[in-house]
């Protein structure tokens, strides 16, 4: 596979997307960023499993993230997939973001996730003020 070396994105979305409630959470998000203007990566369109083959799915994902400005990760749920394209890009230095609409004071998020990202959104509104004003919520969040 060829290496982009230009970034082609403004953010990779990661997140789950395999039930209602997880496609319904990824569509706000990549609203919320499509909204202000943001190219997005989307692996649920971007390559589809059953015709290209487990292999070739995950380096087009890998590859999404490399050449992506940054990732903006759901964590609707603890679905591993997420967890790794978290992992992976802030193993290459590419800037995390988190969004989990609800988070509030005192909810725990593993320290694994909580301490690899640049920030936490709490919601679309949340998100959509950061990409405006570069201010959003800052949850004090319980370390587990």
């Amino acid at each position: 596979m060829m290496r982009m070396t230009n970034t082609d994105y403004d953010f990779y979305a990661a997140g789950p997307f395999f039930n209602p409630a997880e496609v319904s959470s990824m569509e706000r998000l990549e609203a919320a960023l499509e909204s202000h203007g943001k190219k997005l990566f989307k692996p649920r369109f971007e390559s589809d499993l059953a015709a290209i083959g487990a292999k070739a799915c995950f380096e087009a994902d890998v590859e999404g993230i490399r050449s992506s400005k940054a990732v903006i990760a759901n964590l609707i749920d603890d679905d591993p997939g997420t967890m790794f394209e978290i992992g992976y890009a802030h193993g290459i230095g590419k800037p995390v973001y988190a969004y989990l609409d609800g988070l509030k004071d005192g909810d725990a998020v593993n320290i694994m996730i909580s301490q690899s990202v640049d920030a936490i959104f709490t919601s679309p509104e949340d998100l959509a003020r950061f990409l405006e004003t570069g201010e959003h919520t800052n949850p004090v969040l319980k370390d587990f």
